[in-house]
């Protein structure tokens, strides 16, 4: 396990059984350390809530998230942990490196005017992300490359069992609306293995589509008028149609097309 071959000795790892048809602790019988702690519930509740078992279990100062699939080099907290030095931090992050896409190979780039980057890859000179209308446009943060104030998370209520796609983005969101900066680290410290059928949530794009419109549709009604929220909001909401009615993605190239052709 990544977590407990980090160059930072000092810390605690909680892996939460999520109601798995194999109890995880047969797979971990071997590791005797007592850094490692296992807790399982009966039935699969879902990524947020079994976060938040992990939350409410953990006893440091400092909470870091990682699934199953991704892992950390040894030193990814070594070289995270000091940018909560300064006491406005609650929330640093690293680069991530990407396996499994044949489209991007790292979360965050140095952008070159030019360079025709697919847009998904984010630049560089965007972070960290502290303007909260750039983060309600995107999530540009690699949610195994974060590091959180175990107070901090606590504080906002933790992760939203009402959502099971962009859980992490909603806390990042109301990190930053609490008043908590963001720090990042320019370094390659973690894998991000690229969601494909049957392991990744984000991978199904119409389930994806729905839980964001969702999370969008809570933050304009909980807040006052941003005219980012809700112009993310007109976004999901095409996006929700285009995922769900395949034929208006014809419809709308067929639209184009036609007002592309010379009159006659």
């Amino acid at each position: 396990m990544s977590a407990l071959t980090q160059t930072v000795s000092d810390l605690e790892v909680i892996v939460v059984d999520d109601g798995s048809s194999h109890p995880i602790a047969d797979s971990l019988a071997d590791i005797r350390d007592r850094r490692l702690r296992i807790i399982r519930t009966e039935t699969n509740r879902g990524v947020s809530a079994a976060r938040n078992t992990g939350l409410g279990a953990a006893r440091s100062p400092v909470i870091a998230q990682l699934d199953a699939d991704d892992f950390w080099r040894p030193d990814h907290l070594e070289g995270l942990l000091p940018a909560l030095d300064d006491p406005a931090i609650g929330l640093a992050y690293s680069n991530a490196e990407i396996i499994g896409s044949k489209l991007v190979h790292r979360a965050i780039v140095a952008g070159k005017p030019g360079d025709d980057r697919p847009k998904r890859m984010n630049d560089r000179s965007m972070h960290p992300v502290n303007d909260l209308s750039k983060l309600y446009r995107v999530n540009p943060i690699p949610a195994p490359a974060v590091i959180m104030r175990t107070a901090a998370i606590r504080a906002v209520g933790g992760y939203p069992n009402w959502l099971t796609v962009g859980e992490e983005y909603y806390v990042y969101i109301k990190l930053r609306r609490a008043g908590w900066l963001f720090a990042y680290v320019d370094r390659l410290s973690v894998v991000y293995r690229w969601p494909e059928p049957g392991r990744g949530v984000s991978y199904d794009g119409r389930r994806s589509a729905r839980q964001i419109l969702k999370l969008f549709t809570v933050l304009a009604l909980r807040s006052s008028p941003d005219p980012a929220i809700f112009k993310r909001l007109g976004y999901e909401l095409i996006n929700l149609v285009v995922t769900h009615v395949p034929a208006t993605v014809t419809v709308a190239r067929r639209i184009r097309a036609s007002a592309q052709r010379p009159a006659k």
